[in-house]
């Protein structure tokens, strides 16, 4: 039979594997470097092919068991259905090397899926495997160059981190063979998780399944293979039974970085999953925390020489062994400063920070429910010791250069901000870390020539920006390290240049003689037609830079008015706004920069590929940020946010598709809407208060949250017809749902209900698992999968009860409950929303907006007619009770337990500060509007012992806002005013002049003494 001139001809037409085999070689030969010949020939039909064979060549085999033994003996030589299927491989991966147009044929033939069915590595040869796991990195890289990479990248990572190919990813990383082509696949694996772990539902899983264990495990061979374990490490396992977990070696060859990189991508911003590195068995077992005495005692001299000289502390823990790699470093005394408290990192409410250790609020990079961690220190030893495993992270840093640097440093910005490091670290950080990422990052930024390894050098450009960010978030000692490297202009520059449009700004089109039928395409199959060609490489790496570089510039800005000023002496704001672009033009100067017309906001969006490269949504995140952050300065937002035109892009993110911008967007309209923005009009007149109320409205509470924090900053000193129009849109039967119910807890505690009734016949499922509590250890699978997988018998128990282990086990789950119960995460979420609701009423009672030529009089019954109109509307009596009770403890849902042989626990909300706060506050602005206000709060005398109970809060603006109420109350407007006295005695006899007398004389805070010192005087004008 004679052979068919096409090799699609002939794979279609061929029957048996020889004459499969032979094709695909032909078509791989004639298609490897040759972009036209890779489109006709897909154009063809050939990956309906390829995929068809890839699928047929797997019939069931009698020998299955037999390749399994030779996968635990040694390699054996390829079958022929296994080299059809290797060949088939390979032709894939050379076509998506083809860049984002094969990506839409490739999907659509279902390519992914039949090379997912060859990763397993019990059930394929080692060879197979290796080129299934390159063939989905090459279809990784193609998606990063997608104009939508975001998506592309997300999809494909939902195709891989399935229960089915976690288990194989496990199989391969867990695999103690030492081949070339294992050490390959592992390699590979790691980069695909590098790559494609960016949500937190896919962390969770590689978390749950393992993963992020055995790559503790490859991490740990690295350090046996540097020679840094801890000295005595395998005597001092023994009594644990980890002595078994210090592994062999890393074979030459391996790539630290992309180890790294794969368990930073894991742990990320998650206190859980950070400790489950730490306390991983090989990380324990090479890294155990034990007494060492050196040689010499010159290091111990010199600290306490430091600490005599106020450069030190003597209550400093001793050194340990990796210690003695790292430099004594001078530790300036100093008062924490009260701005950080203030001003939390990206501008979230003081309430909602999180702990002091853990000073980064992931998002999107900031997560929007912060969780309650302090249960998940009950129990723990109050000197709970720090793991070497951070001090050697600090020296991997310093002795390493590159990527091996960067991922170092990133693995230690999670662990750090996770709070498992000693408080001494932060100098330490800001030493000899910060310095070493920024002479990095300055070195790769500053090349005339392009180096010999330009993907490692874009690479570092591209992640030290992000890493620094993670890193200095909510410290102002390491923003001051940050700031003296000259980080802030090294992220200007970085930004500038993601603007510089490239030599060559389109994919090059070859030529070609036969011109294209546009009809014929259209005919196609799905898996026929080419996709859109995506960026250009050079175009992806400046969108991932310009990224990092605003991440950056948004973790320097929280605090400090000088750095501010020093970003916008960069001259940067016109980049920072067309940030704000999805397909952005060239950035403009406040010079060139023109007002925008009325009725630019209908204006028609662009689409289709910018020069400058498309935004994704996390770069339209972070620039929305760097506004935000930018907003709290009010001489920036009278000039240079207003110069550059920054409303109109804030206003269209509002409405965008994606829920994380518009989040964002709100996060960042709320700095712009107060009274003193020249921006603010702007926004009105676009309708900004209707699109804050409707999201207001939405089912996502983090929106939710911010729409009512961005509309509290709205009718802050606003005239009353804006203040009315503001709670007209919002309802005010929403707005009472809103501060009087819990909504989210109560909705997921109905739910939970329901699923229980409905799942009584299944004896496996109850709503423990989903909800993190106690569970078996078979239902634990997070919990170290290589502790308990050994032949010895005597380890295994001796690690089962290993104090050490149980310690963290404990508080390994405890961790988990905090983070991951959705009962906590709903409770959170109400509470913020709440809050923000309170603030929100306020304000639309407070202070109103001062007009000119209006006397004090005016302004009073302005506020007079606000109080008036807002009992109206809510309900005087239901505003009152609410008020209530937000000032009661109270008792909540309560935690089921499956496991824990102890009836369901009940749960108390004690009232928070910043709710409380807000409630006296409203009570305030009640009191300073008339007398028959005035004796209506005094009627209240349920709500007045509430209140009354909280004046030995701990929070001193909840102090002084109490010092603030009773001097309302108890103001006389003018003689005939013969109320106020009987208001005075009213409070005398609840005791109020006491409690305020004991403030005056006790009270740490020189302003609550001075407050409470008027209102005694005043509560004594009373007759005695």
């Amino acid at each position: 039979m004679a052979r068919p001139e096409s090799p699609t001809e002939w794979l279609r037409s061929s029957r048996g594997g020889p004459e499969q085999l032979a094709a695909l070689q032909l078509l791989k030969n004639q298609i490897t470097g040759h972009i036209q010949n890779k489109e006709k020939y897909v154009e063809k039909g050939v990956l309906d092919q390829v995929v068809r064979l890839l699928q047929t060549s797997r019939s069931p085999d009698s020998h299955a068991k037999d390749r399994r033994d030779s996968f635990l003996s040694h390699a054996r030589s390829l079958s022929e259905q296994e080299e059809i299927r290797l060949h088939a491989l390979q032709l894939l991966s050379v076509i998506a090397n083809g860049g984002p147009p094969f990506l839409r044929p490739i999907q659509s033939s279902g390519a992914i899926p039949a090379i997912l069915a060859n990763i397993f590595p019990l059930d394929n040869h080692p060879n197979v495997v290796l080129w299934a796991l390159r063939s989905l990195n090459s279809i990784a890289e193609s998606s990063s160059l997608a104009s939508h990479a975001a998506s592309s990248l997300g999809a494909l990572a939902d195709y891989l981190f399935t229960p089915l190919c976690l288990g194989a990813f496990h199989s391969i990383l867990a695999s103690d063979r030492r081949q070339r082509v294992v050490q390959d696949q592992k390699q590979i694996v790691a980069l695909l998780i590098s790559r494609l772990c960016r949500a937190e539902k896919h962390q969770n899983a590689l978390a749950n399944y393992g993963i992020l264990d055995d790559l503790a495990t490859m991490l740990a061979a690295f350090v046996v293979a540097r020679g840094e374990v801890v000295p005595a490490a395998e005597q001092i396992g023994q009594g644990d039974g980890l002595s078994e977990m210090i592994p062999e070696p890393a074979p030459p060859g391996c790539s630290l970085n992309v180890v790294l990189a794969a368990i930073s991508a894991i742990i990320a911003e998650s206190r859980f999953r950070s400790y489950l590195l730490v306390c991983s068995p090989a990380i324990m077992a090479v890294f155990p925390n034990a007494e060492f005495e050196p040689a010499t005692k010159a290091k111990q001299r010199v600290r306490v020489a430091l600490a005599f000289n106020n450069l030190g502390s003597m209550m400093t823990p001793p050194l340990g062994a990796i210690d003695y790699l790292l430099p004594v470093v001078p530790v300036v005394q100093t008062k924490p400063s009260p701005q950080a408290a203030q001003f939390p990192p990206l501008g979230f409410t003081p309430s909602r920070d999180t702990p002091s250790t853990n000073g980064s609020n992931p998002k999107s990079w900031y997560k929007f429910s912060f969780w309650d961690t302090a249960s998940a220190t009950n129990g723990e030893a109050e000197a709970d010791k720090e793991s070497p495993f951070i001090p050697w992270l600090i020296h991997l840093v310093r002795s390493a250069s590159g990527l091996n640097r960067v991922m170092a440093a990133s693995v230690l910005a999670s662990l750090f901000k996770a709070g498992f490091a000693d408080a001494e670290r932060e100098q330490q950080i800001a030493v000899l870390v910060i310095p070493n990422l920024c002479r990095e990052l300055k070195h790769h930024s500053t090349l005339a020539d392009p180096p010999e390894d330009l993907d490692a050098s874009q690479a570092i450009l591209d992640r030290t920006p992000s890493v620094l960010a993670r890193l200095i978030a909510g410290s102002e000692l390491l923003q001051m390290a940050a700031y003296d490297c000259g980080v802030l202009n090294t992220a200007s520059q970085l930004l500038v240049e993601s603007y510089n449009l490239p030599a060559q700004q389109t994919v090059p089109k070859p030529w070609s003689p036969t011109p294209s039928d546009s009809e014929e395409k259209d005919e196609r199959s799905a898996a026929s037609r080419l996709g859109d060609h995506g960026h250009l490489p050079v175009v992806a790496h400046k969108l991932r830079m310009r990224e990092s570089a605003l991440q950056l510039t948004a973790a320097m800005l929280p605090f400090k008015e000088e750095y501010r000023k020093a970003f916008v002496d960069e001259e940067v704001i016109g980049y920072v706004v067309e940030s704000l672009i999805p397909y952005p033009s060239k950035p403009k100067t406040s010079k060139e920069r023109v007002k925008p017309e009325k009725g630019v906001e209908d204006a028609p969006i662009p689409t289709g590929l910018s020069p400058y490269g498309n935004n994704s949504n996390y770069i339209l995140v972070a620039a929305c940020h760097v506004v935000r952050l930018l907003g709290r300065s009010i001489s920036i937002l009278r000039t240079s946010l207003e110069d550059h035109g920054t409303a109109m892009p804030l206003f269209r993110l509002l409405r965008h598709p994606d829920m994380e911008v518009q989040v964002a967007a709100c996060g960042a309209v709320c700095n712009l809407v107060l009274e003193y923005s020249p921006v603010r009009d702007q926004l009105l007149e676009t309708g900004v208060v209707k699109v804050l109320c409707e999201h207001a409205h939405s089912q996502d509470a983090e929106l939710r949250h911010n729409a009512i924090w961005s509309l509290k900053h709205l009718v802050n000193e606003a005239p009353n017809s804006l203040r009315k129009q503001c709670l007209e849109e919002l309802e005010p039967g929403w707005l009472i749902q809103l501060i009087r119910d819990d909504t989210e807890d109560d909705a997921l505690f109905a739910r939970m209900k329901r699923d229980r009734h409905s799942r009584d016949d299944y004896d496996g499922m109850d709503m423990e698992v989903e909800h993190g509590e106690y569970e078996e250890e078979n239902e634990r699978p997070w919990l170290w999968p290589a502790l308990y997988r050994t032949n010895s018998t005597r380890s295994t128990g001796q690690r089962a009860h290993s104090p050490r282990i149980e310690r963290a086990e404990a508080r390994l789950t405890a961790l988990r409950e905090a983070e991951i119960n959705p009962v906590r995460k709903a409770r959170n979420d109400d509470l913020a929303i709440q809050e923000q609701g309170l603030g929100f009423i306020r304000n639309l009672i407070g202070p109103p907006v001062s007009r000119p030529g209006a006397g004090g009089a005016e302004l009073a019954s302005d506020q007079t007619e606000m109080v008036d109109y807002v009992f109206t509307e809510l309900g005087q009596d239901r505003l009152f009770e609410i008020l209530a009770s937000k000032l009661r403890t109270k008792v909540l849902h309560p935690f089921e337990r499956r496991y824990s042989g102890r009836d369901a626990s009940t749960r108390v909300l004690y009232p928070q500060a910043g709710t409380v706060q807000h409630v006296i506050y409203i009570l305030v602005h009640i009191a300073a509007s008339v007398p028959r206000h005035r004796q209506l709060v005094i009627s209240q005398t349920e709500l007045l012992k509430q209140v009354g109970a909280h004046f030995n809060s701990k929070n001193s603006l909840v102090r002084r806002a109490l010092c603030h109420l009773f001097e309302n109350l108890m103001w006389k407007d003018d003689q005939n005013d013969d109320a106020s006295e009987l208001r005075r005695a009213e409070l005398r006899k609840l005791g109020f002049q006491s409690k305020l007398e004991l403030l005056e004389a006790e009270d740490s805070e020189l302003d609550v003494r001075e407050r409470a010192r008027v209102a005694v005087w005043q509560m004594k004008q009373l007759p005695q």
